[in-house]
């Protein structure tokens, strides 16, 4: 006689063994959708704040572009007659035209330069230090983070603008860079006009900052 077999048992167990299967496959599935969502988000912000620091960059290498700054000092000889007509000595008078830079960082470039006293001949460069916010404007009503911008010049005319973004609770990141320039003084050769008793002698100073460079990263040189 044959005997009957109960397999209902490992039947059981299989579909058990299938089950922790499938919910083993499932978790891992769904933790490297997790995983991967968490990395395209970071990586769309990634991208988000360095477009957004290197646009600050531009804004500010597009405005100091052509850029320049000039001073013209004249200083005036006159003669002084008596009565007679006969010169008995002369006056000397001085004035100075100033046109400053007009883009929108005019006031960081005009304060990198000693305008002088009104009897100076040429203008000088001197050295400045200053820290501004940047905010970007988007059309589309994009939220972009603010960068701060820190300015510094030397006296011989180097000029560094150390763009990061600013810093916010519970954001980090490491997006920095730098936009750097040469200011170039000139001193151009005086000109001269002359009257019967005027003699006019023009100095006039040119500044230009070219070229600009913008780099990734925080550059340190100088003292």
């Amino acid at each position: 006689m044959k005997k009957l077999k109960n397999n209902s048992g490992a039947t059981i167990l299989m579909a058990l063994l299938l089950i922790l299967l499938a919910m083993a496959v499932g978790a891992a599935i769904l933790t490297a959708a997790v995983s991967a969502a968490h990395h395209m988000k970071s990586d769309r912000e990634a991208q988000q704040n360095y477009l957004t620091v290197s646009s600050a960059a531009e804004l500010i290498r597009d405005s100091i572009a052509g850029d320049k700054y000039e001073r013209t000092m004249t200083e005036t000889h006159t003669a002084v007659r008596d009565t007679d007509g006969n010169i008995t000595g002369e006056n000397v008078s001085y004035s100075t035209n100033v046109t400053n830079p007009t883009g929108i960082m005019g006031a960081w470039l005009s304060a990198c330069i000693e305008d002088g006293e009104k009897k100076d001949k040429y203008a000088s460069l001197k050295a400045f230090r200053d820290t501004i916010n940047v905010d970007l404007e988007v059309s589309n009503g994009t939220n972009l983070r603010t960068v701060t911008a820190a300015f510094s010049a030397q006296k011989d005319g180097k000029i560094q603008v150390q763009l990061s973004l600013k810093s916010e609770e519970g954001k980090t990141d490491d997006c920095r860079m730098t936009l750097t320039m040469q200011g170039t003084l000139k001193e151009e050769t005086p000109e001269s006009y002359s009257s019967e008793d005027v003699d006019s002698y023009i100095y006039k100073t040119t500044v230009k900052w070219e070229p600009q460079r913008i780099t990734k990263g925080i550059e340190v040189t100088g003292p």
